[in-house]
């Protein structure tokens, strides 16, 4: 096979990967500006006559008398979904640095039983899970499902930091402290600057990873205003029976903000990439 035919074949292959990431978004933002009538036509409109944002302002508005509207639910959202950031940043960068620097019994079977985690599906986890927090008086509220989410993501974020705590020559650190700068004073004043787009990283997995779960949230929040954004959808469309451009412009909002943070954390990585470095 020629050059030219593989770069063809790349291109082909790149460009079908293409449309399958971006025409359900596509199909979701074209949904919700379209009319009733093209929505439930028998033939697919993949552009409408006319652009409309009735649904954007009908999904803006509240529901009912019990339910929240959408802005309540993306605070929600967001207080879960920074709680859980901030959390597991904490408990991650700590323990990533202690499993990455420190020398202790039961290193290897600590770190081995954290990642044990992921070998249990969710649905398996929901029943016991359920149960422990009805106990601790953490059903129903917004700091059980931060710690539910924690728990879930600290093992990745615990891996994915002690990785890069690895790669930090230990030479800066040994710097610092022979200058009299203490083991949480290293952490803070040189591990954690030159850590930036692991911590970046992190931080994005864990906030996406939080801001888009539905089964904890669905199980663990009975109370329609402490709804986060994704179980408020379901709720919109399954309970309520709103019209499909509704819930195509709520998923829309909702998705706005993923997006936009990946676009800012794109820069924030590349410029934590190239700043400082160390001399030979």
């Amino acid at each position: 096979m020629g050059k030219v035919a593989r770069r063809v074949l790349v291109l082909v292959a790149l460009l079908a990967f293409l449309f399958v990431v971006l025409f359900p978004l596509y199909w979701m933002v074209i949904s919700s500006t379209k009319s009733f009538r093209e929505l439930f036509s028998t033939t697919p409109v993949f552009w409408p006559s006319t652009f409309t944002a009735k649904a954007y302002k009908a999904v803006l508005t509240s529901p009912g008398e019990d339910i929240p509207d959408l802005l309540d639910a993306l605070r929600n959202s967001l207080m879960v979904a920074g709680g859980t950031v901030f959390c597991s940043l904490l408990l991650g960068t700590l323990a990533a640095y202690a499993i990455a620097r420190l020398r202790f019994r039961g290193k290897a079977l600590i770190t081995g039983l954290v990642l044990v985690v992921y070998l249990f599906p969710a649905i398996l986890l929901m029943v016991p899970l359920f149960a422990m927090f009805a106990k601790a008086g953490l059903h129903n509220k917004l700091s059980g499902l931060i710690v539910a989410y924690v728990a879930q993501t600290l093992p990745v974020s615990l891996l994915m930091l002690g990785n890069y705590f690895r790669s930090i020559p230990a030479e800066i650190e040994d710097a610092a402290l022979v200058d009299g700068c203490s083991r949480l004073g290293v952490i803070w004043r040189v591990t954690i600057p030159l850590s930036v787009p692991a911590i970046a990283s992190v931080a994005l997995y864990v906030f996406v990873i939080a801001w888009n779960e539905f089964l904890f949230a669905y199980i663990l929040l009975t109370d329609t205003k402490k709804f986060t954004a994704p179980v408020w959808i379901s709720y919109l469309y399954s309970q309520l029976h709103t019209p499909w451009n509704q819930v195509m412009a709520a998923s829309v909002l909702v998705t706005v903000p993923v997006i936009v943070l990946f676009v800012w954390f794109e820069k924030y990585m590349e410029q934590g990439l190239t700043a400082g470095g160390v001399k030979g």
